[in-house]
């Protein structure tokens, strides 16, 4: 939307909001093929006389206030850029054609406005960017966790971790419902949810106070389709790939009903992905013996989602929304590892297998009122989410060595449940002097209950492991308020908030009666400013502070100790604290596309995982806090047009990170560079190309060498551009990999593991719709609707 048109629109609302209003005109603006039209200029007109105007929302619908005294004859217009405009003369109160309102294509400036035949990937605001994911290629045929990976300025590593910029670990937020999970349970959740629900992405590199003081690398905001036409609405899709030797087959299916004030919405996605991986392992311990492993591991997994939605607009300014979301998640893998060990002057060879059978479950509610209190944007808002989240694992063990005496036959049993509530207030107030005050508070409550069971194999019986079994309970509370004010003076715009946050926490293990209770409070200040060198232009600069914390994970406060195999541990720590940061970053915007960012943070009470051996040779994994890291770096966004119908993202991120750990001190400078191409050949077939690569980086006491990936999609549109057919080389160049290289007091580790990543797949998908006009009701879309969190 041109500048001109933007300051329109403005003109428009302010000249609304001087109308002493008693009545309204409502309607729907779409095109050709009945897609809602956003940002349309409608203006009602008497002679040449001005009365009022409006523009479009997301949904294309639009509501003109007019005085009591409407009467007579008047001329509506109706305006988009790329489009014919539309005119009509009719006499009040004779409104039915508004219902709906089609514009046609204007040939004249189709070229100019849609030279790569598509919208923009990417949108750029003020305080965020947008990555627009279901007019892209990643609409189809993709994980939640793959859009973040194919996305511009996302790096998301193979262990599922995900960053914006620098080593600095995000918040990620689903239509504005806080995931509190761990990294591994939020990267297996995000594969549930299927690209053709997602709507956008907002990238939150600097959070305002409005949004929770986690995550000191940002947020990521994941916002899910809604209704948006009326009538009966769908569609489906299914998808094959190879991996390897091995299928990933799945299918997905959505439906919308919608009419008048009542929106109905549901889905069904199922995934069935089958994969092997090699893996090998190589240690050297402070003795001087010697460790090395192969793993062969076959996986099997099964997952399935249900989504259902109900929405009722109440009046044109109240809207509830409710929505239920179920995920399951069937696991069963078999690992086969053959060993060579030197503990001295003897070689012990053997074989351990070992198998993993997991089931998780997730049931989410979500309640969500907005009442929008003016016309100028002031609204309150009131969500209230439960969500329940079970799993059931069971690990069987079993090795033989020729050295008899090593021999173990174990299983570890591991459940666990997770009960979250949260409810959640906020209001926001428009004021007429181009100020914004918002204000809101948010309770959390958590309860986790953790079982290990340990039994070991003896004399042809299972025997109860008392030292290896635990049950933890932990319970945490989160009491918030928050406020914050911005204000508009010319081309600067301020704003400045405060957050604070109570947390209590209560942990009790019933094995070994082992208790803690800890409470902490913290004030996070925020300051954002930016000030508009060229409006015409796009030329802008900003200035950001934010403190920000990030609390253990539930999982790694348990005291337990969990064996996986005869050399391998993971320990609990019940006394990590959270770790605090401070924020700092400049950044430049040039015509509102190419956006370049120096930042700096330094961090106190690192949480991070350490690697470590014991006396007998056995590698722990624990996380720990450490003093402090600071880190410093540029973030470059720059997108450009190579030629007309090829466009280009470029990410880049170049940082250095420096801390302690115990005596060691590590300081590393890595960088990432992603490029995102699409090219569009009119009327015969999309090609998208993406090229990530990553340097070597450290994380905590290990080194991670580098990364790199090349994936090509090839999209062509049949059936009148309801279907696509979809087909991607992923990995082209196999070059992708686990690897990690630790030392810490004389201990080498070296690990490797090796994904099907390179593969070959089709995704077939087909919209329909059947819409119905209704008459000329005014329908506002609310907030997204809200959705479950936490995985397994």
């Amino acid at each position: 939307m041109t500048l001109k048109h933007i300051l329109f629109v403005l003109f428009l609302t302010l000249s609304y909001n001087g109308l002493h209003a008693q009545h309204a005109i409502t309607g729907k603006v779409t095109d050709s093929s009945f897609q809602a039209l956003a940002f349309a200029t409608v203006v009602l007109q008497s002679d040449t006389n001005f009365i009022a105007g409006a523009a479009t929302d997301e949904s294309g619908r639009f509501n003109i206030s007019t005085p009591d005294n409407l009467h007579g004859h008047y001329t509506l217009t109706v305006s988009l850029m790329g489009y014919q405009p539309f005119k009509r003369n009719f006499s009040y109160p004779d409104t039915a054609f508004l219902s709906h309102i089609t514009l046609t294509r204007d040939r004249r400036t189709l070229t100019g406005v849609t030279v790569s035949g598509k919208k923009p990937l990417v949108i750029r605001k003020a305080d965020r960017y947008i990555v627009d994911v279901e007019n892209s290629f990643l609409a189809n045929g993709n994980s939640g966790l793959d859009v973040l990976k194919k996305s511009p300025g996302i790096w998301v590593s193979n262990n599922g971790s995900i960053r914006i910029k620098g080593s600095q670990s995000v918040m990620v937020m689903i239509n504005d419902v806080v995931q509190r999970m761990s990294e591994e349970e939020l990267a297996e959740y995000l594969k549930t949810i299927p690209s053709e629900n997602i709507s956008r992405i907002e990238v939150i590199a600097n959070p305002p106070s409005e949004f929770e003081a986690a995550g000191a690398g940002g947020i990521i905001h994941i916002i899910l389709k809604k209704v948006r036409n009326d009538g009966f609405n769908g569609g489906v899709s299914t998808h094959y790939r190879q991996q390897g030797k091995k299928p990933y087959y799945g299918g997905t299916a959505t439906a919308d009903y919608r009419i008048k004030d009542l929106y109905l919405s549901g889905g069904y996605s199922y995934v069935k992905d089958k994969s092997t991986y090699l893996a090998t392992n190589n240690i050297v311990y402070p003795d001087k013996g010697v460790y090395s492993s192969r793993t062969d591991r076959n996986n099997n997994t099964g997952r399935h989602q249900y989504r259902f939605g109900v929405a009722l607009d109440i009046g044109k300014d109240h809207t509830l929304n409710l929505q239920t979301l179920a995920t399951t998640n069937n696991l069963d893998e078999s690992f086969i590892t053959g060993i060579r060990y030197l503990p001295g002057t003897d070689t012990i060879t053997g074989v351990a297998n070992s198998g993993r059978m997991r089931d998780a479950d997730l049931r989410s509610t979500t309640l969500n009122y907005v009442w929008k209190t003016d016309s100028s944007g002031s609204q309150l808002k009131v969500i209230a989410d439960y969500t329940n989240s079970s799993k059931t694992e069971l690990n069987n063990f079993y090795s033989r060595y020729n050295d008899p005496l090593r021999n173990s036959t174990y299983r570890n049993n591991t459940p666990n449940n997770t009960d979250i509530l949260s409810v959640q207030a906020d209001y926001t107030e428009v004021l007429k002097d181009k100020t914004e005050i918002k204000g809101g508070t948010k309770l959390s409550a958590v309860k986790r209950d953790n079982e290990i069971v340990r039994e070991d194999y003896v004399d042809d019986k299972w025997v109860l492991n008392e030292a290896g079994s635990n049950h933890f309970i932990y319970k945490e509370y989160l009491l918030m308020f928050y406020s914050s004010v911005e204000k508009t003076f010319g081309p600067l715009v301020l704003k400045a908030g405060l957050r604070a946050e109570q947390t209590y926490t209560k942990g009790n293990s019933v094995t070994s009666h082992q208790k803690f209770d800890r409470n902490y409070f913290g004030l996070f200040p925020s300051f954002f400013m930016m000030y508009t060198l060229n409006e015409t232009q796009g030329n802008s600069v900003r200035l950001n502070y934010t403190r920000r914390l990030q609390r253990p994970s539930f999982s790694a406060l348990n005291p337990y100790r969990l064996q996986f195999d005869d050399y391998t541990v993971m320990v609990g720590n019940p006394n990590l604290l959270p770790q605090y940061s401070h924020n700092i970053s400049a950044g430049y915007t040039f015509r509102n596309d190419y956006s370049a960012e120096l930042y700096f943070s330094r961090t106190d009470d690192v949480i991070a995982e350490l690697a470590s051996s014991t006396g007998n040779n056995v590698i722990e994994y624990q996380s720990r806090n450490f003093t402090h890291s600071t880190e410093y770096g540029l973030s470059l966004e720059a997108p450009f047009k190579v030629m007309k119908g090829w466009t280009v993202n470029n990410s880049f991120s170049l940082y250095n990170l420096s801390y302690r750990i115990d005596a060691f001190s590590i300081n590393r400078t890595s960088f990432s560079v992603k490029s995102i191409h699409t090219i569009v050949w009119n009327k015969v077939i999309d090609i998208d190309a993406v090229a990530d690569y990553r340097s070597p980086y450290v994380s905590a006491n290990s080194r991670i060498p580098y990364m790199f990936t090349f994936d090509l999609e090839f999209t062509r549109r049949i059936l009148k551009n309801q279907g696509r057919v979809r087909l991607y080389l992923a990995d082209i160049f196999n070059t992708l990999r686990e690897k990690e290289v630790t030392d810490y007091n004389n201990t080498h580790i070296d690990f490797y593991q090796k994904r099907p990543t390179r593969l070959i797949g089709v995704v077939f998908s087909y919209t329909f719709r059947s819409g119905k006009k209704f008459s000329n009701k005014k329908i506002d879309q609310g907030n997204t609707d809200e959705k479950g969190r936490i995985g397994n």
